[in-house]
């Protein structure tokens, strides 16, 4: 396989390529798997093979990685451990048959030697056209500009500063770096380091770029950085006038002029600090631009700001840091999961601080574990003092209506049933919107 595939950083060895390949995007590279594994494999798709390499007998493709990575997966030349296989997936290749398995060992290669390395680049660059899920999966904005720049030496300032901040940056995750490696609003960074570099004492995105790691406001461009990626900011966050300016980097010279003025021209009389009655801006601090209810980027700013505290709760900050990590409106089953774990070992570390203080109990009095729906009830119970603390049954009154509803989107026999029932499934924006009733009890288990 090519280390040195253009949908991701330059990998190690093969193990990491092919975790590099499914995490960048694993609904594509699953599709094609499960096609591999119903179709076989079409005799009309050839492989491109550069030969020669470092010993003069080596192999390397060049067009068709996934292909290959899936079938090394299938037959067992790379570990499945290595990356998550969906169960479906798993079952299919444990009942492959010994026909299935001699047909599709041998693949049609398009054989190139060295000096023909330019006319393979071309053909490579041509192919990703196509938009079925289990043909080539298009290129997306980072490995098209990292072509154009180890290949067309064109300048790639916003690729160059994101690949850096998935080697140095101090607020990612494994599995965001995997991911960002190849799938990351580029276009968004380019558009926010152009208004970003003057603002940190720079002249350009080429020298934002070059200069990090040590730049003034590292931590502040970090977060800026991650919230791209986590889908949080877009072009309209970025274009607005108080972008990152809550996060820690100084408004520009002119913005803040303009505030200046702004504060300073109240209407009628006023004194020299002018400050206009009404006005939305308090002591000149910027404030973050609100978003729908049902924006799963609603979501990803309550996560962030959701901090567990008490014992027993390592797994549910576990399960919170792997939650921030997924778009709400890509991925809503996979948070569901974790969202449902979230909620039942809170549940449980909750009953152990308040079980002996006559708080309620996971368990009946046989020893079996309660139903999670109804523990959830009595733990609301205890939180609003059976129901005598107003401030708090107002708080939690959406969290139980939700979770206690049989039929609701987000009651807990709907997370079971997203987990057991091969047909029930959810969306993004209902997530979002029943998601913004059912966490202030999972933030009240936690504090």
């Amino acid at each position: 396989m090519d280390l040195r595939n253009f949908r991701t950083v330059p990998q190690p060895n093969e193990a990491s390529a092919i975790s590099a390949l499914v995490s960048i995007n694993p609904d594509w590279f699953w599709a094609l798997t499960e096609s591999l594994l119903d179709d076989g494999y079409h005799l009309t798709e050839n492989i491109l093979v550069l030969a020669g390499g470092k010993s003069g007998t080596d192999m390397e493709v060049k067009e068709g990685n996934r292909r290959i990575a899936a079938l090394k997966l299938i037959y067992g030349h790379a570990r499945r451990s290595l990356v998550t296989v969906p169960a479906h997936i798993e079952t299919t290749i444990a009942d492959l048959t010994d026909e299935w398995k001699n047909a599709n060992r041998l693949v049609p290669c398009a054989v190139y030697q060295q000096n023909e390395a330019a006319a393979v680049d071309r053909i490579v660059r041509l192919t990703h056209g196509k938009g079925e899920k289990a043909s080539r999966d298009p290129w997306g904005a980072v490995p098209r500009a990292r072509h154009n720049r180890d290949r067309n030496g064109g300048s790639e300032p916003g690729l160059d500063l994101l690949e850096k901040y998935l080697k140095h940056g101090q607020n990612i995750t494994p599995y965001q770096k995997q991911r960002w490696a190849g799938e990351y609003s580029l276009s968004v960074l380019d558009e926010a380091t152009k208004r970003l570099a003057p603002r940190i004492g720079l002249t350009s995105s080429r020298d934002l770029a070059d200069g990090y790691p040590k730049v003034k406001y590292r931590v502040a461009l970090e977060k800026v950085l991650h919230d791209i990626g986590s889908e949080m900011v877009g072009f309209e966050e970025v274009r607005g006038a108080d972008f990152a300016v809550a996060d820690g980097i100084p408004a520009s010279t002119s913005q803040s002029s303009a505030n200046a003025a702004s504060s300073g021209s109240g209407q009628g009389q006023g004194t020299s600090s002018g400050t206009q009655q009404g006005s939305s801006s308090s002591g000149g601090t910027a404030k973050r631009k609100a978003v729908s209810i049902d924006d799963p980027r609603a979501v990803s700013r309550a996560l962030k700001k959701f901090a567990p505290v008490g014992n027993n709760r390592e797994k549910v900050v576990k399960l919170l840091n792997e939650a921030k990590t997924l778009s709400v409106g890509k991925y809503p089953l996979a948070f569901c999961f974790l969202l449902r774990s979230m909620f039942e070992l809170s549940a449980k570390a909750f009953c152990q601080d308040h079980g002996k203080s006559g708080g309620p109990s996971m368990f009946k009095a046989n020893g079996e574990e309660r139903k999670l729906a109804d523990v959830l009830r009595d733990i609301t119970k205890h939180l609003t003092n059976n129901n005598k603390d107003k401030v708090m049954v107002k708080a939690l009154h959406g969290a139980m209506t939700d979770l206690g509803n049989p039929t609701g989107i987000l009651s807990v026999t709907s997370m079971n049933q997203l987990i057991h029932h091969p047909k029930f499934v959810v969306d993004g924006r209902s997530v979002s919107t029943v998601f913004a009733n059912i966490f202030p009890l999972l933030e009240a288990m936690n504090s």
